[in-house]
């Protein structure tokens, strides 16, 4: 019972002095287990005390800007781009007393980098409706251009051969030359007595309100369709 009692005591014996001979905490050490905040740069001193300088840096969410365009139908929204968080520093000074307390000031805000937007298109255009072969296309207007017709060969395609200048692929039946400068290349389209159909391929004579049809057939049957005037709706907004 003695030897516990007397081993008891040689501990808190031991603690106490180590507690004497601890060295003081600083006053970096005193803002931070106080109010949680890193010091930034040496203290000044004062009157009454030390004056620190606390600073944190936190991210700034980025700011979403709205563009109202007519390349897409009311309703619909496209992101163009992905916006990126900034940075601020939030930076105030702190008072350590001479009884160590330690006290927040005035806060200012220092911006780092600034936040990317995020850009996100709003549609406006106005959509109307097309019921062919009971399927329902929605179109944003309607062109009635001079339609002639062009097949694979040599003749009509040069050395360039029967590909479509859009991608490089080669030509197949739905795939149409236009003026980019009227409907531009990847446009959807519907044309009255051909189909659906895709802007995909350009001509040294198809110049303006024209557009040419590319059929899978020989040379004569491709000269029958001949020159008419055709309804043709864009399947989509402007540009779409």
């Amino acid at each position: 019972m003695h030897h516990r009692l007397f081993a008891a005591g040689l501990f808190l014996l031991i603690a106490a002095l180590s507690a004497l001979v601890q060295p003081p905490r600083s006053p970096e050490q005193l803002v931070f287990a106080q109010l949680r905040l890193p010091v930034h740069g040496a203290a000044q001193p004062t009157g009454n005390g030390l004056l620190f300088w606390a600073r944190t840096v936190h991210k700034v969410s980025p700011p979403v800007h709205q563009q109202k365009t007519s390349t897409l139908f009311t309703g619909e929204r496209r992101i163009v781009s992905s916006g990126k968080p900034g940075t601020v520093a939030v930076e105030h000074p702190i008072h350590v007393a001479s009884d160590g307390l330690a006290r927040s000031l005035s806060v200012q805000r220092v911006p780092l980098t600034p936040p990317q937007p995020t850009t996100i298109l709003v549609g406006t255009a106005k959509p109307h409706y097309l019921m062919r072969g009971g399927v329902l296309y929605r179109y944003s207007r309607r062109l009635t251009l001079v339609a002639t017709a062009y097949n694979a060969s040599y003749a009509q395609n040069g050395p360039w051969g029967a590909t479509a200048r859009l991608n490089g692929a080669p030509l197949t039946k739905g795939m149409v030359a236009v003026d980019p400068n009227v409907i531009p290349l990847g446009t959807r389209l519907y044309v009255e007595s051909y189909g659906p159909a895709l802007a995909a391929d350009t001509g040294s004579a198809i110049i303006g309100d024209r557009i040419d049809l590319f059929f899978n057939l020989d040379t004569q049957q491709t000269a029958n369709f001949g020159i008419k005037k055709l309804n043709v709706y864009v399947l989509g907004p402007p540009g779409a």
